[in-house]
């Protein structure tokens, strides 16, 4: 009897979440002794895939992309080009998994068995502009998408959105990412030479995330200026705000106190050595690096945000979103008391849990 086969669909494996999430898994349905394919619009690869993985690239023309009058017709062609390829290059698989928005949109007119759209943030946020100005047509196109294919989404709280915001167009679940503990163990034991940075093991904070107006680093920059600054701030990640934030480093008189280290491939022995990770997103589908640094028992705190640190973390590390002053209280409160705003790890959140619960929903007998 051959193995059953999963597939992971996604646009690259670039170092985000999802990408987390799908390598993360992918791993975890090799060691379940399945056939593992992931396969990816883009050749960029910034995450490590276990080489156990059969990695893919359809690669699509950008134009079809940036075509916005009518979309729907290029999506319609890549989608053909897919399921070509999968039926011709990997067999029918007995699970897709598919995420991210553009991904869903083209898999919607997928021909392809057993689909499972995956949702990371949640829609109402990331479609907040648009809603404003033609709602109906959002709705009917989010509708069009979500109602293909069964959706899991990696928060409830991004469940309910999806359910207040398009209806129950198919079944849906919330299925939160799953933490591979040792791998990331075994990542942040890799050595690395923190003082090359400047820093001292337990004496920083640290964000991890790209500089993007989701993960909202004004008002941890203008928090960071209002607390007593015992501790350096280091930033991990890249994106289109960098040099806006460095400039407001320097308007705040702080940039001899934040420090600026771009993306790291591997972010772990830097979060590990952390005093205290700090989350300031003005939304979140489900807030990995909060996991992650549950994980290496490592303090938290965060926005209390829709939609995923609420069910991650208790009140008391919670602050709301925008208030500076709340924010640079809990960050002075938790810095002088780290083992306050420990929480554990849960160990639902382990791989092979999150696996099994895909293929329940997905509806595939092991």
């Amino acid at each position: 009897m051959s193995k059953p086969i999963i597939l992971l669909i996604l646009k690259a494996l670039e170092g985000r979440g999802a990408e987390r999430m799908v390598t993360t898994l992918a791993r975890a349905y090799v060691e379940m002794d399945y056939c593992v394919h992931v396969l990816c619009l883009e050749d960029t690869q910034e995450m490590p895939l276990d080489p156990r993985v059969q990695h893919h690239v359809v690669p699509y023309n950008q134009l079809l992309f940036e075509e916005e009058s009518e979309p729907a017709a290029a999506y319609k062609t890549v989608a053909k080009r897919i399921d070509n390829y999968v039926l011709e290059n990997i067999g029918v698989p007995d699970l897709i998994l598919v995420n991210i928005y553009k991904l869903n949109w083209i898999m919607a007119y997928s021909q392809l068995p057993s689909i499972v759209n995956v949702l990371h943030t949640a829609l109402s946020k990331q479609f907040q502009d648009k809603l404003a100005t033609e709602p109906a047509q959002i709705i009917a196109h989010l509708k069009t998408i979500y109602s293909a294919h069964p959706c899991s989404c990696v928060s409830d709280g991004a469940r309910q959105d999806l359910l207040a915001l398009i209806g129950n167009l198919n079944r849906t679940t919330t299925l939160y990412n799953p933490c591979d503990v040792n791998e990331i163990k075994k990542a942040a034991a890799q050595p690395l030479a923190i003082e090359q940075f400047g820093l001292t093991v337990k004496e920083y904070m640290i964000h991890v995330g790209s500089f993007d107006t989701m993960k909202n680093h004004q008002d941890l920059l203008q928090a960071y200026a209002k607390t007593e600054r015992k501790q350096p701030l280091v930033l991990v990640g890249k994106g289109k705000l960098e040099n806006e934030i460095k400039q407001l480093a320097i308007q705040l008189d702080i940039d001899n106190c934040v420090k600026f280290l771009g993306f790291q491939a591997n972010p772990y022995p830097l979060i590990a050595d952390a005093a205290l990770l700090v989350l300031t997103s003005k939304f979140e589908g489900f807030g990995y690096v909060i996991v992650e640094a549950q994980a290496l028992e490592v303090a938290v705190i965060s926005t209390d945000c829709p939609f995923g640190p609420r069910e991650l973390l208790p009140e008391k590390n919670l602050v709301p979103v925008g208030d500076i002053e709340a924010l640079a209280t809990l960050m002075n409160q938790a810095i002088t008391n780290l083992d306050n705003y420990k929480v554990a790890f849960n160990q639902q959140l382990l791989p092979h849990h999150i696996a099994r619960q895909y293929l329940e929903f997905g509806q595939v007998t092991e």
